[in-house]
């Protein structure tokens, strides 16, 4: 059957003030009764907050039996991460619009993805597109499916899909532009 995951990632939170934003966001999400405040072992491998008696404001369309399920947590992540969609079917420039890496060409990724491990160990991700040669960060491409790179994500497990609206509210609460990486372990 497998895990689902669902994750708002904010982008532009610096690290700073991730800990703060990931706090007050909580808080709000459990006077909302969205989530529980007491963390229980409800997500894989980590601690996290059971689905709240309001939990459906959150979701197109809740599932009876979310509360059954022993992976059904929330999780707010805190620090530098890659906040991944499982695969990658396309990364596209921000500057020209070519496909700077197709699903149907491993090369491409193979020349790409290094900007991600040098992202994640401390550099800047910055990388030249190979097509106009003008330079982007790593959260200028647009992904397909979407990722984010950042030190702020709230992680969603075997939740059903999220409301447009209630994204854009915890992004309105953060005051910054988000991206919503998801896949199926």
């Amino acid at each position: 059957m497998g895990d689902w995951f669902e994750t708002i990632a904010d982008v532009e939170a610096t690290p700073e003030e991730a800990d703060r934003l990931g706090a007050e966001v909580l808080s709000w999400l459990v006077e909302q009764g969205i989530v529980m405040a007491e963390q229980t072992d409800c997500i894989l491998g980590n601690q996290g907050h059971r689905p709240g008696p309001n939990y459906p404001a959150a979701t197109v369309e809740p599932w009876a039996d979310l509360h059954e399920l022993g992976t059904n947590g929330f999780r707010v992540v805190a620090g530098r991460s890659v906040f991944y969609s499982m695969g990658v079917d396309q990364v596209v420039c921000p500057r020209c619009g070519a496909v700077v890496v197709d699903d149907q060409d491993k090369d491409s990724w193979n020349n790409f993805s290094p900007v991600i491990d040098e992202w994640y160990m401390g550099g800047t991700g910055v990388r030249a597109c190979r097509h106009c040669g003008k330079p982007a960060g790593i959260n200028e491409w647009r992904w397909s499916p979407p990722w984010g790179f950042g030190y702020l994500g709230f992680e969603f497990w075997n939740w059903p899909m999220l409301d447009p609206g209630f994204v854009a509210a915890v992004s309105n609460r953060l005051g910054h532009r988000t991206v919503r990486p998801c896949g199926k372990l």
